[in-house]
């Protein structure tokens, strides 16, 4: 029976064969991780083999991609081939191309591993390949994260991540039959728009209360060991500028500065895009923190000075006042367990069986690691010790004789626990960090700095940490002790005190709102590059955000009521030395000064309905008997609400007048003529007025008043000064009637 054939249409191959060369492109061509290793329980791993990748964002949180099903934080199945080869080369490309400092654009890969897996189980097939992707598997994978328990948030994260991952699958031309698929999880809405009983105690609880605060400081003024010293000074720091915790690590010996005019400040790094800001130290908090600033020097010293030396010295280790060698000794020679031991923090002695600690006891992955490496083995307890007994001095003895048995085994000197302190110290931009030396930052602590048990390692040094400072703050982790309970400070009901790191910025910020202080101000103090992030910070109540709303003017365009945090961010482009315009200001509902409309003489303006009256009531009372249209001291403004169409009806009016009193003059009515004089000029002004309002080249906000010209004043009249010097050649009746019969 001959070999039955199938016929594979030439598309379907075209795509395997794009398929095929997308993960070898990724594999040998790009090599970002080329260099990674991962120590898993089947040996170390390295480069695209590893089922975990790595790496440290600015933030200097550790991120990392698992390939594989995670069982709970320490266990996980990889994936299976070849699904993992897919994966591996999505991430590898895909951060090439855009490096990100998170890993939720690639949650939805162990999602669709599950799909498929399931797929393959249901189809009798032992591999799990992103080319079984079809529209069932992809509604398989939608149920599944709508079924699970996860948050709104959490959902819609994922959904966002499968919706790209099956867009690169498209337009990579992988697959060409799979739907159009869209996001249907969606972002979890705002509890600070929300008005529902737990939206509102949500965001009222973001916010501690003032007792919480003031508890705070009495921790502050109470602190005795270096522990509540230190933590209750990085709490000063939060309490006086609405600061991040991870921007506290910015701060440096020099970041504390004294304006010329006396005003202390601290200079802060945003975390979030903002430049950096020079934040103002509030009156009554100066002496406090100049205080919590000389503590945190003063605990930071060690570690900076360790930070330094590693830096000056490469290769060298530092022989600080906890080693027991002697000054002569070298960097290369190998250290006894005590040496090594007091260099670097461990336990000395003897142990609970009354046996002395030696290199065979201390649990210390690191550190039997490289006694392997030395000694080229892969267990050198198991190869070299082989149950027998290790003495303080190194030497491997008899079991029961505990004679010499001449082997020797290499063990650590100076120099090569140089090595480990790189590795695990020096972060990826050392020396720096940020824009400064790591030496300089006053919050850096050696490890184990306030530990309970373990000794502090001298030659080392870390930045402030969010779990370290939580703790310190009182939270839920299991078996910590705050400094509140150290120092038998509780909450307002007796229960223990708990802050979180981010509390005193909300408190900060709400203060400030409560205050009435302008929402750009806020965001330049908090170092935000949004000031639409300030509403996340608000924890007013909703009776103080009702009591603090008001009205203070109608918008021009649009309809409802101007607030105090929009007019704010109206003004905010204008200074006292280049203020605000006088459309801008009748727009807010605020005064109008005299000097807006073009007047040199301090004063405010009175609206009259059509504009602004800027006659100067010290020198004559008004002598236009509020005859406003058609007075010179009387200040129009292109852009007005109405003015114009008011304008114009009066034009309409004096038309009819002006109508009437030729009819009449013809007739040759006593007085009638007068009034033809009287109403064409009065005409003529609102003409003009009207054509100054609609010239196309003048902007809204233009100041528009009649010309001196067309308006003969009474009082120069009365105290005969010839105004015809003033409009020598203008016949003001004849001009008025020429205008007309044109």
């Amino acid at each position: 029976m001959a070999d039955a054939l199938v016929f594979t249409p030439k598309h379907q191959q075209d795509c395997q064969k794009n398929y095929a060369d997308f993960i070898a492109f990724a594999k040998n061509e790009l090599t970002l991780f080329a260099d990674h290793e991962f120590e898993s329980s089947d040996g170390i791993q390295r480069g695209w083999n590893c089922d975990k990748w790595s790496w440290v964002p600015s933030s200097g949180k550790k991120l990392t991609i698992v390939f594989g099903n995670s069982i709970n934080s320490f266990e996980y199945i990889p994936f299976k081939q070849p699904f993992a080869d897919f994966a591996k080369a999505y991430v590898r490309y895909e951060q090439s191309l855009n490096h990100k400092d998170s890993t939720c654009w690639a949650l939805s890969l162990m999602w669709i591993y599950k799909a498929l897996e399931e797929n393959a189980t249901q189809n009798d097939r032992s591999d799990v390949d992103i080319m079984h992707l079809n529209n069932t598997v992809i509604n398989r994978v939608e149920e599944q994260i709508k079924s699970s328990e996860l948050s709104t948030g959490y959902k819609h994260n994922i959904g966002l991540s499968l919706e790209k991952v099956l867009k690169f699958i498209k337009n990579k031309r992988f697959k060409l039959d799979l739907q159009e698929w869209s996001n249907p999880f969606p972002r979890p809405s705002d509890p600070t728009i929300k008005f529902d009983k737990d939206s509102r105690k949500q965001e009222e609880d973001k916010c501690p209360s003032d007792y919480q605060m003031l508890q705070v400081a009495d921790a502050f003024h109470q602190a005795k060991t270096p522990r509540q010293q230190y933590f209750s000074s990085l709490c000063v720091m939060l309490m006086c500028q609405p600061s991040r915790s991870v921007e506290l690590n910015g701060l440096t010996v020099n970041s504390l500065q004294k304006s010329d005019k006396g005003r202390w400040y601290l200079m802060w790094h945003p975390a979030k895009g903002g430049d950096p800001v020079r934040k103002w130290i509030p009156k009554l908090m100066e002496d406090v923190v100049q205080q919590a600033f000389k503590r945190l020097v003063d605990i930071s010293a060690p570690a900076r000075a360790a930070a330094k030396f590693a830096h000056e010295n490469p290769d060298v280790f530092l022989v600080h006042e906890e080693c027991i060698t002697s000054a002569d000794f070298s960097q290369d020679q190998m250290l006894t367990y005590n040496q090594f031991a007091k260099a670097m923090g461990l336990k000395v002695g003897e142990q609970s069986n009354g046996s002395q600690e030696s290199w065979a006891y201390p649990n210390v992955k690191w550190l039997h690691k490289l006694i392997n490496k030395l000694n080229c083995v892969s267990d050198w307890k198991k190869d070299l010790l082989k149950g027998r007994v290790l003495s303080q001095d190194n030497e491997i003895l008899t079991r029961i004789t505990y004679k010499s048995t001449g082997i020797s085994i290499k063990f650590p000197s100076y120099r090569d626990l140089r090595t480990v302190v790189d590795q695990k110290y020096k972060t990826k931009h050392f020396p720096n960090f940020g824009h400064t030396k790591v030496w300089d930052c006053i919050t850096l602590v050696r490890e184990n700095e306030f530990h309970s048990e373990f000794a502090v390692k001298p030659f080392s040094w870390l930045m402030v940490r969010k779990t370290p400072l939580g703790d310190a703050l009182g939270s839920a982790r299991e078996g910590t002790v705050s400094i509140f309970d150290e120092l038998s400070i509780t909450d307002e009901d007796g229960s223990p005190l708990s802050i979180t790191t981010h509390q005193p910025r909300h408190w900060l910020n709400t203060k400030l709102k409560l205050a009435g202080e302008e929402d750009w101000l806020i965001a330049k103090w908090s170092g935000r590059a949004d000031i639409e992030q300030n509403k996340a910070y608000d924890g007013r109540t909703e009776t103080q955000k009702l009591r603090l709303t008001k009205r203070i003017g109608q918008v021009t365009k649009g309809e409802g009521v101007m607030t105090v945090a929009k007019t704010n961010q109206l003004l905010e482009p204008y200074t006292s030395d280049a203020p605000p315009p006088a459309i801008v200001l009748h727009d807010l509902g605020l005064p109008v000064s005299l000097k807006s409309l073009g007047v040199d003489r301090t004063g405010v303006a009175q609206f009259t309905g059509l504009g602004f009256c800027v006659h100067n009531y010290a020198d004559s009372p008004c002598v236009k008997n509020g005859d406003c249209a058609v007075c010179s001291d009387h200040v129009c403004m292109k852009g007005l609400p109405h003015t114009l169409d008011e304008l114009k009806r009066l034009e309409k009016l004096y038309e009819e007048q002006l109508a009437d009193a030729k009819l009449k003059a013809e007739k040759q009515v006593f007085g009638a003529d007068r009034w033809v004089t009287a109403s064409g000029f009065r005409l003529s002004k609102i003409r003009t007025i009207i054509t100054m309002m609609e010239d196309p080249h003048s902007p809204d906000g233009t100041p528009i008043r009649i010309p001196h010209e067309l308006d003969p004043s009474p009082v120069k009249r009365s105290l005969n000064i010839d105004e015809q010097s003033v409009i020598p050649i203008w016949d003001l009746t004849a001009l008025a009637l020429s205008d007309l019969e044109e």
